[in-house]
């Protein structure tokens, strides 16, 4: 792949994922160089921010700046709009797509395309997930941000215990090869 298109090819793939699981996507080239890309549903709207370095015109460089999710639906009882989305959500899907970034943009002879492939499909599959979300919160009887509401109550309890497993294997691996 000719290295100056990489960017854009990067910010086509994220609109084809949207689109083909239901999303309406719009883009937007203008910010500082920057693209904006919007997936947007019924309820759920994710706006992707690439920073996108042009200096080096022989090979274009992308990372996400900034993922940040928004809801287009009123707070239960309030009728107010929740504009405000979720932060670990927006941090989950900022790492799931920055990691496809950086593989895609190896050298040629690192390259590992099953293992984009792979970043692509999970990307694909989360959007879809997503999708199935944003219609169960459309729906007029049982609809509502509760849908999304699970994400936030369990990713502090997955971060936690992946913290605890992992200080575990740590603590073992110090046992085990601890000099006598």
């Amino acid at each position: 792949m000719d290295p100056k298109a990489l960017a854009d090819w990067t910010v086509s793939r994220l609109e084809t994922w949207g689109t083909s699981v239901g999303m309406e996507t719009f883009k937007d080239d203008g910010r500082g160089g920057g693209i904006s890309l919007v997936l947007g549903g019924k309820v759920l709207v994710i706006d992707v921010d690439f920073a996108v370095d042009r200096t080096d015109p022989s090979q274009t460089r992308i990372k996400v700046s900034n993922v940040k999710t928004s809801y287009a639906i009123s707070n239960a009882g309030s009728g107010a709009p929740s504009n405000g989305g979720s932060i670990p959500l927006d941090s989950f899907l900022c790492d799931t797509i920055e990691q496809f970034c950086t593989v895609v943009q190896r050298p040629a002879q690192e390259q590992n395309l099953g293992e984009a492939a792979r970043l692509g499909m999970n990307i694909s599959e989360q959007l879809q997930y997503l999708v199935m979300l944003d219609k169960l919160a459309a729906r007029k009887d049982g609809g509502g941000l509760k849908w999304f509401g699970g994400v936030d109550e369990l990713y502090p309890l997955l971060a936690n215990f992946a913290k605890r497993e992992a200080e575990a294997v740590a603590s073992c691996v110090v046992l085990i090869f601890a000099p006598d």
